[in-house]
């Protein structure tokens, strides 16, 4: 017995003008369609956190940026307790 693994299919129903536009993209990129937004939706999955998010952390070179002085707590609201 063989077996044979398919991809499964899914249609979407999407307006004509959002269409064109994943349509645009995907010629741009040089993808298909179907491969454009199957990558956009993994992309939307993942968990992990992008490569350039590491980058830009810290990446701010600008006297100016400063941390606001930290407000005492007894400036906070009182909060409602659970019992």
């Amino acid at each position: 017995m063989c077996l044979v693994r398919q991809t499964p299919q899914v249609s979407l129903y999407i307006d004509r003008v959002l269409y064109k536009e994943v349509e645009s993209a995907a010629k741009k990129k040089e993808k298909s369609l179907s491969k454009f937004v199957s990558d956009i939706l993994k992309e939307h999955l993942d968990d992990e956190w992008p490569e350039e998010f590491f980058e830009a952390v810290g990446s701010i070179d600008d006297e100016s940026f400063q941390l606001p002085e930290e407000i005492p707590e007894t400036l906070d609201s009182k909060r409602e307790e659970w019992s």
